[in-house]
């Protein structure tokens, strides 16, 4: 490669990002704190996180706008989690364990995604390689087939036991076009009408 013209490279996501790591989600509103495993796909599209249930939600890596660590992430105020958490003892290691994504469609519609992990610095270390995904320049400039391409990774993290896409999936994907994303699966000889089924 030359120094004339260089090449800029997809991000590159970190091993321990795939591989994932426990923390436990918690909310303010609903002062629920639940176990979860956290991991970036390995194409660094998604941030996701899977509850013991075996339930994921996922984040988009673009429509993040900042990762918060320690001193910086949100703390619990409710009496409920801060006992959880063990907070009120003096030696207490909380914030060396927090991690708050902040995610929006801009800078003032935020949401707030904390986490706890179960060992100190987890949390610096997430934090500063997920803004590194989301401050690539091609995370923000991708191409038309990169977006194709991030459908199919979420499509392909969704899987069923059997291993098959569901049908609801795509209807998630696309629910303002029910109709074409009819007329697409008929026209693949793929079953439309059952919410529940699987490609």
């Amino acid at each position: 490669m030359s120094l004339l013209s260089p090449v800029l490279l997809p991000p590159k996501v970190k091993a321990y990002l795939s591989q994932g790591e426990r923390f436990i989600k918690w909310d303010d509103e609903t002062t629920t704190a639940s176990p979860v495993i956290l991991r970036v796909d390995p194409k660094g599209y998604y941030l996701y996180w899977t509850y013991q249930s075996k339930e994921m939600e996922f984040l988009d890596i673009t429509s993040i706008r900042d990762t918060r660590f320690g001193k910086f992430a949100k703390i619990p105020k409710s009496q409920k989690l801060r006992d959880v958490f063990n907070m009120d003892f003096p030696d207490n290691n909380f914030l060396m364990k927090t991690l708050t994504v902040v995610s929006g469609p801009d800078m003032v519609d935020l949401t707030f995604h904390n986490f706890v992990s179960y060992k100190e610095n987890v949390g610096k270390d997430w934090a500063e390689d997920v803004l590194a995904l989301v401050k690539h320049p091609l995370t923000t400039n991708a191409s038309r087939s990169t977006f194709l391409d991030k459908i199919l990774v979420k499509l392909k993290m969704q899987l069923n036991p059997e291993g098959k896409i569901p049908v609801k999936n795509f209807f998630q994907i696309f629910p303002a076009d029910r109709k074409r994303v009819e007329a697409a699966l008929s026209a693949c000889h793929l079953p439309k009408s059952k919410p529940g089924g699987a490609r």
